[in-house]
C-alpha cells in the first residue's frame, strides 16, 4: 500500500489550494470574471508572443534567483552565515519579483517608498555580510546594483527631463534593468555554489 507523503500535502497541495481559492474569492468580490483570473494574460489579450517578453524573462530571472537561494538555504550542509545570507537573498529576490510582476511600485505602493526600502536592504546586505561577500565576489553584486540603480535613475530622472522621448529613454531603462537582473542571478548562483563548496567549514 502506497503511503501518501504528509510533506507533499502540507507544503505543496494545501498551500497552493488555499492560495488558488483565496484568489478566486477575492477576485469575485471585486466582480472580476473568474475566466480572466485563471487564463494566461497573453491568451486573454490576444497579443503576439513578443509583447512584454523582456519583462517576462526578467521576472523569470528574479524567480530563479529566489528559488536558488531558498533551495540552498535549507540544506543541512550549509553553515549558518551562508544560510542567513541566502535567506535574505531569497526574500529580497522574491520581493523584487513580486514588485516587477504586479507593478507594485507603479500602481499600489509608490516608487519612492519601495526604492528607499530596496536601498536600505542593499546597505544592510553589504554591511552585515561584507566578509562573506568578499569571498563570493563582491564585484558581481555591486555591478548588479549599479545596473539596477541606473534603471531607477533613468526611470525617475532622465525620463522626466526628456519626457518627449519616452520610448527612447525607456529602452535604456529596461536595458539596464534586464542586465542588472541577469547579474543579480549570477551573483546568487555564485553565493549558492560557494555555500555548497565550503559547507559547514
Amino acid at each position: 500500500m502506497i503511503k501518501f507523503p504528509n510533506k507533499l500535502f502540507y507544503f505543496s497541495i494545501l498551500p497552493s489550494t488555499i492560495l488558488y481559492l483565496a484568489i478566486l474569492f477575492i477576485s469575485n468580490l471585486y466582480d472580476i470574471k473568474l475566466s480572466l483570473v485563471v487564463r494566461d494574460l497573453a491568451q486573454t489579450c490576444g497579443y503576439p508572443i513578443g509583447v512584454g517578453m523582456i519583462s517576462n524573462i526578467g521576472i523569470l530571472l528574479w524567480g530563479a534567483a529566489a528559488s536558488i537561494c531558498f533551495f540552498t538555504t535549507f540544506l543541512e550542509r550549509i553553515n549558518k552565515e551562508s544560510s542567513k545570507l541566502l535567506l535574505l537573498g531569497g526574500i529580497f529576490s522574491s520581493l523584487l519579483c513580486i514588485d516587477d510582476l504586479f507593478l507594485l511600485h507603479d500602481r499600489y505602493i509608490g516608487p519612492d517608498f519601495l526604492n528607499l526600502t530596496y536601498i536600505a536592504i542593499s546597505i544592510f546586505l553589504l554591511v552585515r555580510f561584507r566578509r562573506i561577500l568578499k569571498i563570493i565576489g563582491l564585484f558581481n553584486l555591486l555591478i548588479s546594483i549599479l545596473f539596477l540603480g541606473l534603471s531607477v535613475f533613468f526611470d525617475g530622472v532622465i525620463q522626466q527631463i526628456f519626457n518627449q522621448n519616452y520610448e527612447f529613454t525607456q529602452l535604456f531603462e529596461e536595458g539596464f534593468k534586464f542586465i542588472g537582473i541577469a547579474c543579480w542571478l549570477n551573483f546568487w548562483c555564485k553565493a549558492s555554489s560557494n555555500a555548497l563548496k565550503f559547507g559547514n567549514s
